[in-house]
């Protein structure tokens, strides 16, 4: 009679004291589950902060190791090469070969030379070669003979020959010869051919120092003069000088 009745009736303030309980409990476990949220945002703050602080401590490591390996390779300033690139006049500063020198690098890089070697540099290397032997047989005129030995100047048909293509090189026949066949390997893509070429140019030079001991001893001092003045077996090492002669 006291239980139920008793606990409905005991009231304070006007309310009862199960709902006062039940209160008191829902709040407990609400605040419980607010209190760790500002420590967790404070967590998110230092963490992030953190990360500001590492990044920048790396990218300031990042720059002083960059600096010390360019130091260390003792490369050249880029003021100073900015200021030697406008150093000079226009057209004054070698600019074709400049030029000419990183579009042959270019091109061997990325390989669109291949076509163009092949179709282009082959025929005209095939043509140079048929023009010099030309040339050379018609300096010679009555001299050519295809042993490599001097003709005799008793016979009325011998003379030493330093005119002309002669000028340039001593072995111009043999120099043409060897551009036409090195065409010829180009053109057809032989590496057979190629390589025939190179045994070619050994044979070319081994008879050309044979003819030449012929020469010296049948010209004497006259042929050591000439070979003085044109260094040149077959191909003119500067390029300028057959400019300038020109």
């Amino acid at each position: 009679m006291f239980g139920e009745n008793a606990i409905a009736s005991v009231s304070m303030k006007g309310f009862p004291i199960p709902f006062l309980i039940a209160f008191a409990s829902s709040v407990s476990c609400h605040s419980s589950a607010f209190v760790p949220q500002p420590l967790a945002l404070n967590n998110v703050r230092i963490s992030e902060g953190r990360k500001r602080v590492y990044k920048f401590v790396a990218a300031n490591t990042k720059d002083d190791v960059n600096d010390n390996i360019l130091s260390s390779l003792n490369l050249p300033s880029p003021e100073a090469v900015k200021e030697n690139i406008l150093e000079g006049n226009v057209g004054e500063r070698g600019e074709v070969y400049v030029v000419a020198q990183f579009s042959l690098l270019f091109c061997i890089a990325i390989g669109v030379g291949d076509y163009l070697i092949t179709t282009i540099l082959g025929p005209v290397l095939i043509l140079a070669g048929l023009i010099l032997v030309y040339k050379s047989a018609a300096d010679l005129k009555d001299n050519l003979s295809p042993w490599p030995v001097a003709t005799d100047p008793k016979a009325g048909r011998g003379s030493l020959i330093n005119k002309g293509i002669y000028s340039y090189i001593r072995h111009p026949m043999y120099s043409g010869l060897l551009m036409g066949m090195s065409g010829l390997s180009i053109l057809t893509e032989s590496t057979a051919r190629l390589l025939l070429t190179f045994a070619l140019y050994l044979v070319l030079d081994a008879k050309s120092d044979f003819e030449e001991a012929s020469l010296v001893e049948t010209y004497g001092s006259d042929y050591d003069e000439y070979k003085a003045n044109v260094q040149n077996k077959f191909f003119p090492l500067d390029v300028n000088s057959i400019f300038k002669r020109s």
